[in-house]
């Protein structure tokens, strides 16, 4: 089991790393078993990792199957089209693609803009499932505190499997996002503003874009918005709760 109490990483402290089976590519990782205190070799991390990943143009994720673990990309800029089990999938800014376990995919830039995405891969609870791709401006918002709105792309309903969840949050100023995660490790990626995380009764400074919070499971947390504008964050949970 992981002991590691919750940190804040920025992606521009970040050393960047060229992933395998990628061509002009690079990635900064916000969590894996390490950074999270788990034991790589074990079997109770929930995050293989958590990372931004640039690709830039006539680069290419090549073809890799990570076996019975599901991954999420979230595309943050740029577009361009996955290849799953020999389907293609296109996908824009703001979509997420669910790319399920046992399943062999690549990823492709299209045009001259560099790609990035968010990417997640996680093992715990998993069930087969089926590839899909859902953008957030077709999700309806809910408010799930005052002042907080959650755009759900990812969920056992919605994907099948158990292995994580994934939400777009708007929190506005002033207000508070909260929630119970007692079996879910948390990850926050924060897209613009200022916050100030209280878990478990520390305080962590979120103060710039791409600031990402990780928050073990268990823990009692809060994430407030200190700026005057609404604050957006993707917001992963692995298991999903």
């Amino acid at each position: 089991m992981a002991n590691f109490k919750a940190y804040v990483k920025n992606y521009y402290d970040i050393m960047s790393q060229q992933p395998p089976a990628h061509v002009f590519a690079r990635s900064a990782p916000f969590a894996g078993p390490a950074l999270m205190g788990y034991d790589p070799k074990g079997k109770d991390w929930t995050y293989l990792y958590f990372s931004t990943c640039e690709i830039t143009a006539g680069g290419a994720a090549l073809l890799a199957n990570h076996g019975p673990a599901d991954h999420i990309f979230y595309i943050l800029a740029g577009h361009g089209y996955s290849i799953m089990d020999g389907k293609r999938y296109d996908f824009v800014t703001g979509d997420i693609m669910w790319t399920p376990g046992n399943c062999d995919h690549e990823m492709y830039p299209n045009g001259t803009e560099t790609l990035k995405f968010l990417v997640t891969l996680c093992p715990q609870g998993f069930k087969q499932s089926e590839p899909y791709i859902k953008n957030v401006n077709d999700v309806e918002g809910k408010e799930i505190a005052d002042g907080v709105v959650c755009f759900t792309l990812a969920s056992p309903e919605i994907s099948g499997s158990p292995t994580q969840e994934f939400h777009i949050v708007d929190v506005y100023p002033g207000a508070k996002l909260s929630l119970d995660t007692p079996k879910s490790d948390v990850i926050g990626y924060m897209f613009q503003g200022q916050a100030t995380a209280t878990v478990d009764g520390e305080k962590l400074e979120m103060k710039r874009a791409e600031d990402t919070i990780v928050i073990p499971m268990g823990a009692k947390w809060e994430i407030e918005n200190t700026s005057k504008q609404a604050v957006r964050f993707a917001l992963s949970l692995s298991p999903a709760r």
